[in-house]
């Protein structure tokens, strides 16, 4: 449906898009994530065709729209876009708003189409109301009903969330993935927020300073990631420092690892590393031998994130996500035991 080859977006003298590859699937949901400022606005709105390429070409069902020589207008490439803001008109009442692209419908045809996706949005009583009357959950699916009204090949959203409560986005999120997944449309959503990114997307692209630095699913780049930007991005973590022994083993303070094949290609005798702690990794074992001195707790309802220093030794911490019961106190010694599924080793 969608395919990047190696494209670069710039301002002026300054290229802020660099050398970026991806592609989307029928009726697949991609995402770009990243920090403000790494690009990935700039990407949608290339896609858009609101801003040319200076280098790469951008494919759409295997048509060229845009590259160094091509730029084929925004209204010609079946894209609809769903803006930060919303962009809905308040001079019209709801059912306009969602109508406004079927100019070439027939009025009932269009009362039907206005019918069917107020059904599939959740709003099917609202289409004689105006929208500075909604809430902004309602207004946001009255922006999306009116993006698929024109049944694009491809839908566009721009952090589309990010005007809405905190705990709203990620219902809402999960919402829109299941009316894109009725409605069969491919889909790009650009945002900052993982949680957004985890309810919607199929597959997630991890932006930095222009670069796209993973392409691939949310537990892919939790469990795989392929840099410390990308582990430090996705989730939460620690990175404990380590030392290889034998050429095929690791020596932290949680105890000596078995390093992969491959990592043993990677890395020779005495090389300093970092190993990724995922929180999930410590389990929480009164039983266990090994014990962990807590430094800071945060209560998140049915478990509380403990932060642990080793040996108690602050400069070498880790993360325990324990179920809320086991409640400890600050400077308080627990025991831990570790369930390391995924050995994931950086250059320290």
């Amino acid at each position: 449906m969608l395919s990047l080859h190696n494209i670069n977006v710039a301002y002026d003298t300054k290229t802020v898009v660099n050398g970026v590859s991806f592609s989307i699937s029928a009726g697949e949901i991609g995402c770009l994530l990243g920090p403000s400022g790494c690009g990935k606005t700039s990407i949608l709105r290339a896609i858009a065709g609101f801003e040319p390429v200076t280098q790469g070409n951008i494919q759409l069902r295997g048509a060229e729209v845009a590259s160094e020589q091509i730029h084929i207008a925004p209204d010609k490439r079946k894209v609809a876009v769903v803006f930060q803001d919303f962009a809905l008109f308040p001079h019209l009442n709801v059912a306009q708003n969602i109508g406004f692209g079927l100019l070439n419908s027939t009025s009932q045809e269009r009362v039907r189409r206005v019918d069917e996706l107020l059904t599939l949005v959740g709003l099917p009583d609202i289409s004689a109301r105006y929208t500075h009357s909604l809430s902004g959950g309602q207004q946001q699916r009255v922006a999306l009903a009116r993006a698929l009204a024109v049944k694009p090949d491809l839908l566009l959203l721009d952090e589309p969330f990010s005007s809405l409560d905190a705990e709203l986005r990620e219902d809402l999120a999960q919402d829109i993935r299941r009316i894109l997944k009725h409605e069969g449309t491919s889909a790009l959503l650009v945002t900052h927020d993982q949680h957004e990114a985890f309810a919607m997307a199929d597959t997630i692209g991890v932006m930095q300073d222009g670069q796209l630095l993973q392409w691939a699913t949310a537990y892919q780049l939790y469990h795989r990631p392929v840099d410390k930007f990308v582990a430090s991005f996705i989730g939460q973590g620690t990175l404990l420092h380590a030392k290889v022994v034998d050429g095929r083993h690791i020596s932290t303070k949680l105890g000596v690892f078995a390093l992969t094949d491959e990592q043993t290609r990677l890395f020779s005798e005495s090389h300093t590393l970092d190993v990724l702690v995922r929180p999930d990794d410590i389990i929480h074992d009164d039983s266990s031998p090994n014990v962990a001195m807590v430094l800071s707790r945060a209560f998140k309802g049915a478990h509380i994130l403990y932060e642990l220093a080793l040996n108690d030794d602050p400069s070498a911490k880790v993360l325990c996500l324990a179920p809320s019961h086991h409640d400890h106190a600050l400077g308080e010694h627990i025991g831990i035991r570790l369930d390391l599924k995924h050995l994931v080793v950086f250059n320290a």
